[in-house]
């Protein structure tokens, strides 16, 4: 069986509305019409009553029951029109005259209404003389054939209308409701094209009613939605895909280097320099898997949740800086490391404080020609503490700002001699300072300088005053 469309359905439902409100219509129009045409009759026959009940009254009165006898006959015969029959009792229901073509039968008497329907005809009756000892009864009856032919060619007439107002209102109904649901057309042609893959789709409606506009609008923005999501699920996958090579060659490079040592040390062909050597080679690359393994552990955790579950404590970032400087040396000693302090208080965690300003400083060092100045910089910046590390080496391509801080990005490597890092360094400072509820920011020097700026920003705390995530942290203990 074939689905009905929308179109039927809603044409099925106009035609059958207007079908109800033609029937409540007829009916009523038939039952007024009824109504007056019997009480416009019976009215008539009042008004000949009138004039003949008091005739026959005083008749009755002044003469014998065998003249008032034929007195009657004589008045009914001239008062008798054609469809209307006329019967006079005494009042013992007795029939004193009636017409000739009238079954000799008493119709009952009901002086309740003001006429009442009986063999097919329109009765009213009157007693003759005072109503409390009347001296007879009289009765006009009219047929009511002429009525009922005028009340059947009214339906009939009523019922072609109505068929032939149905049929205009179909055939217009349908051209209306086929015009109202073209942008639903256009809505349904566009979801089948985003359904077929063509996804990113606008459909643009031309002057839609409100809710179909809406729907369109939604739709639109849905289909957007869904294009937005699939780009960075396949920009996610191409970094996936680029991070998976990348760290494979990473941990192929140490791992074969560890099984070559491995190999020679077991022949044991070589000396005690060359020994201590390839354990020296072999302590490194050991570092640096360890290294890429804590980073990937790491962006895991900032995964997890939003806020880092070691403490969150004041920082006084010139003590911190001087404490740190130790560590930070190492990794520049190719480069000359520049230090400017200054006494700010944040809120942070110390040792992963300690961890990005090691991300930001290897970055720097890793993209840098051989003994280019890394300058590190304590300040106050806009109502927030701040640490810059920045460098005078060739700074970041401008294709390459966007996506900094991307998860599995790596810059172009032909700026540097040295090979690139995983690409989860400066991730994880910008997850690490997401979860300090600060910033951090990637820029070049504005000329005539040169170089890269990495910038975190974190929330000022006052010395001595526990940070609100401390104090929290404080409670759960």
């Amino acid at each position: 069986m074939a689905q009905k469309t929308l179109t039927d359905e809603l044409i099925g439902r106009q035609i059958l509305l207007l079908a109800i409100l033609l029937v409540v219509i007829g009916v009523s129009q038939y039952l007024t019409l009824r109504i007056v045409l019997f009480h416009s009759e019976a009215r008539s026959l009042h008004q000949e009553i009138s004039v003949l009940a008091p005739i026959i009254h005083r008749a009755m009165v002044k003469h014998s029951a065998a003249h008032f006898h034929s007195l009657a006959t004589l008045l009914v015969s001239r008062l008798k029109a054609p469809g209307v029959e006329v019967l006079i009792t005494n009042r013992f229901g007795v029939i004193i005259a009636n017409s000739s073509t009238l079954v000799p039968q008493v119709p009952p008497i009901d002086f309740s209404q003001s006429y009442f329907l009986w063999h097919e005809h329109v009765v009213v009756d009157a007693p003759l003389g005072s109503s409390l000892h009347p001296s007879g009864y009289v009765w006009l009856m009219a047929q009511s054939h002429a009525l009922n032919r005028i009340l059947l060619r009214d339906i009939e007439f009523f019922s072609f209308l109505g068929f032939l107002s149905l049929a205009i209102t179909g055939w217009l109904g349908s051209i209306s409701v086929k015009n109202s649901l073209a942008p639903l057309q256009q809505i349904r042609d566009g979801t089948a094209r985003i359904a077929h893959g063509d996804i990113g789709h606008i459909t643009t409606l031309k002057n839609p009613p409100k809710e179909l506009a809406e729907l369109g609008d939604a739709i639109n923005v849905m289909s957007l939605s869904i294009k937005d999501l699939l780009d960075q699920e396949k920009m996610l996958s191409e970094q996936m895909r680029r991070f998976v090579a990348d760290a494979s060659h990473e941990l192929r490079t140490p791992l074969t280097a560890l099984n070559g040592f491995l190999t020679l040390i077991s022949e044991d062909n070589l000396t005690d320099a060359e020994v201590k050597q390839g354990f020296h080679a072999m302590r490194q690359e050991g570092q640096r898997m360890a290294r890429l393994v804590n980073q990937l552990l790491t962006l895991s955790r900032l995964d997890s949740a939003q806020e880092i579950a070691s403490r969150i404590t004041p920082i006084d970032l010139g003590e911190w800086i001087a404490a740190v400087r130790p560590l930070l040396e190492p990794l520049t000693r190719d480069h000359t490391l520049e230090i400017v302090p200054a006494s700010v208080m944040v809120s942070a965690d110390r040792d992963r404080l300690t961890e990005m300003l090691f991300n930001l400083v290897e970055n720097a060092a890793r993209y840098t020609p051989l003994g280019s100045c890394i300058t590190v910089r304590i300040g106050q910046e806009r109502g927030a503490g701040l640490i810059e590390v920045s460098d005078n080496g060739p700074g970041f391509n401008d294709s390459d700002l966007p996506h900094i801080f991307d998860r599995f990005y790596r810059g172009d490597r032909s700026r540097t001699s040295k090979s690139g890092g995983s690409g989860l360094g400066l991730a994880i400072v910008q997850g690490l300072a997401k979860a300090f509820k600060g910033t951090v920011t990637a820029s070049n020097a504005a000329p005539p300088q040169h170089g890269a700026i990495l910038a975190i920003r974190l929330p000022l705390c006052s010395p001595g005053r526990p940070s609100p995530e401390a104090s929290l942290h404080q409670g759960a203990d």
